[in-house]
């Protein structure tokens, strides 16, 4: 017996596919590679018309996972239509069965993005043209500091940071993390006075928010009424310390405080977010718009950072962006990423109108990496960066250099 209603689904999808672009998807590779801190995986999305679609995707720790899952959609992709972005991204999501969180959209991320770069590429237009871009030609980047061991310290490295160029510094919560002596700006992240394992229930010193409070002191002292300061707490609190640290920094006109809690319950972000007039940033580990609704929706958050290599690509962060943008919140997406994953960012920033500024690490290492693994160079001036202007995301890989910085596995607590 004939089966009519899957034949003519089938036909549809036939007739659908052979009206579109003409270009087919022949492989898609990725190359793991180590830049510093982190690995990236650069994906390379190829086509039979010679065109190559690129992105980056980055998730400490989960590397190798991630190159699996990329590959695993391979099968999905060859001899498919590379134009019909949307469509790809729902089936990528959906037809897995097991739908949502970070590891899930962070391989659709980066097909995605390369996608975008396909179709840009194949019209010679930006990415940002395809999405009604640009609103802007320029984007304001903060960079990463080191807290260090004493607000004498932090107070120095927000000096190097400003005499650098950049009109705003992030720094993750001092004595938690940066007990480092190396002043340089670069990743924050690294260990503190507390155990790494130390959790948001565990017994702090009364005299925690007080010390903590004389780094950012000093270090408003040193960048000035006009510099933006910022802190990552990587979610250490609990309700009420995150509290007492908000008021402890009340009157020193943070730019934000970011994950003060854990991510999962937006019920008590909100209650954070309600107990200060310092903006509560947070979102790099919800993906989707699914999973950032709730937050949107409570106005749980002041600042939206989810990152686009994590949260399901172009595709996925424009339809968050939307959400957001009916709750007058802004984007300011996490990206302690490498060189493409800021070019993409850029495009995101171009696409969108209400974005607010963009994360970079911002150390000599990183924009040495910048200038070895991608060309053009982009440029920073005055703490911004310009968005790249040629076609698809308007950079291109430098494949020859990655032996030169081969994937090594990355461990690391809270």
């Amino acid at each position: 017996m004939t089966n009519h209603g899957a034949a003519s689904v089938e036909t549809e999808r036939v007739r659908r596919d052979t009206k579109c672009s003409g270009l087919r998807i022949t492989d898609v590779r990725t190359s793991l590679v180590n830049l510093g801190f982190r690995n990236a995986v650069f994906v390379h999305v190829e086509t039979d018309a010679g065109i190559t679609g690129i992105a980056e995707t980055v998730m400490k720790r989960r590397t190798r996972a991630i190159d699996i899952s990329i590959q695993r959609l391979r099968s999905y992709l060859i001899g498919k239509d590379p134009t019909l972005i949307e469509d790809h991204w729902e089936k990528m999501y959906r037809d897995s069965f097991w739908i949502g969180g970070p590891m899930h959209a962070t391989a659709i991320s980066a097909i995605d993005c390369a996608l975008w770069d396909v179709l840009g590429k194949s019209l010679n237009v930006p990415v940002y043209k395809l999405h009604g871009g640009p609103t802007r030609e320029r984007v304001l980047v903060y960079c990463h500091v080191k807290a260090g061991l004493t607000p004498e310290r932090f107070a120095r490295s927000i000096v190097t940071c400003k005499n650098r160029g950049y009109q705003a510094a992030k720094t993750t919560l001092p004595l938690f993390y940066g007990a480092s002596d190396n002043e340089n700006i670069g990743y924050s992240g690294t260990s503190g006075l507390f155990d790494s394992s130390w959790k948001e229930t565990d017994y702090l010193p009364p005299d925690t928010f007080k010390r903590i409070r004389e780094f950012f002191v000093a270090a408003r002292e040193a960048g000035g009424d006009q510099f933006g300061i910022a802190v990552d707490c990587h979610g250490r609190l609990n309700l009420k310390s995150a509290v007492q640290l908000c008021e402890a920094l009340e009157d020193l006109n943070l730019t934000f405080i970011e994950e003060p809690v854990p991510p999962e319950n937006s019920d008590v972000l909100r209650e954070v977010q309600r107990s200060t007039s310092i903006r509560i940033a947070a979102g790099e580990r919800w993906a989707t718009i699914h999973g950032v609704r709730e937050f949107v929706e409570k106005q749980a958050v002041d600042i939206l950072q989810c990152d686009l290599v994590n949260c399901g690509g172009i595709t996925g962060l424009k339809k968050i962006a939307a959400l957001a943008e009916a709750y007058y919140i802004p984007m300011a997406p996490h990206n302690p990423n490498g060189p493409l994953a800021t070019a993409m960012n850029l495009h995101f920033a171009a696409i969108v109108p209400n974005y607010l500024m963009l994360e970079t690490v911002g150390s000599d290492e990183d924009e040495l990496l910048w200038v070895e693994l991608m060309s053009p160079t982009i440029k920073r001036k005055e703490g911004f960066l310009e968005v790249p202007n040629g076609s698809g995301f308007g950079v291109e890989l430098n494949e020859e250099v990655f032996a030169a910085h081969p994937y090594r596995p990355r461990e690391g607590g809270r």
